[in-house]
């Protein structure tokens, strides 16, 4: 047995320890993140579940804001004023989110995230035409603001933003807007070509069970082999006693 607590083998129980362990934990982590998958699936699916308000609701604070909720918006768009939400991808397809502010009767401003249009016709090579209409009514699903946004280069007709970081929003078009924005589901007139709307995220768990039965198969595999290591050199040692 001493032959297995030389330094070279102690630094190989340990090695083998601290792999199983980060292995171990790894596959614990894999399952905590479906959980909080799980989670936010079920809040997403209960907030779809309520009836839509109307957006002043929101906004006075007679609805409590829970995103994903959706909400029902009328009044005009201002163009002038759209922008984009750059590198936002539908369908493996690089492209922008295109939003519109949209201005309510009480002269409240509330951005609407349009749908998504593709790179080309942000860069001018798509012959579609994006229609907005003067007088709009539509529903949508409702977020709160998001840090971490920064302004990008924009074209000459659009303003661009990294994120709906509504303050930077703010920056970028020159128009105070609520703190709330809305992600358009459909809308009166009807969208023919482009934006094209973002549907809403899915609801499966992901690959994290998969993912933490690997891990701990892995750990297992690892404790098993590491053990028929030590079993021959056991075994060795065993005849080089005896031999002696």
């Amino acid at each position: 047995m001493r032959g297995l607590f030389t330094p070279r083998w102690i630094l190989s129980h340990l090695f083998v320890l601290t792999m199983v362990l980060v292995m171990l934990g790894l596959g614990f982590w894999q399952l905590e993140r479906r959980g909080e998958r799980q989670r936010s699936n079920d809040e997403i699916a209960a907030a779809a579940e309520q009836p839509a308000a109307e957006i002043e609701a929101f906004l006075d604070g007679t609805e409590a804001i829970v995103e994903h909720r959706r909400a029902i918006v009328r009044g005009h768009y201002l163009d002038d004023s759209s922008f984009l939400v750059a590198n936002r991808s539908f369908q493996a397809q690089a492209g922008s989110w295109l939003a519109t502010p949209v201005e309510l009767d009480d002269g409240r401003v509330v951005v609407v995230a349009r749908g998504w249009v593709p790179r080309l016709w942000v860069t001018g090579d798509d012959p579609r035409v994006v229609e907005t209409p003067a007088d709009v009514e539509l529903v949508g699903r409702i977020f709160e603001s998001v840090g971490g946004g920064r302004e990008g280069t924009g074209t000459d007709a659009l303003a661009e933003v990294s994120r709906m970081d509504l303050s930077i929003v703010e920056e970028a078009i020159g128009r105070d807007v609520a703190d709330i924005w809305i992600q358009i589901e459909l809308q009166v007139p009807e969208v023919l070509d482009l934006p094209i709307p973002v549907p809403p995220p899915p609801l499966g768990e992901g690959p994290h069970l998969s993912y933490a039965f690997q891990w701990f198969f892995f750990s297992s595999g690892g404790i098993v082999v590491y053990g028929l290591i030590v079993r021959r050199k056991l075994r060795e040692l065993a005849k080089m006693d005896g031999d002696g």
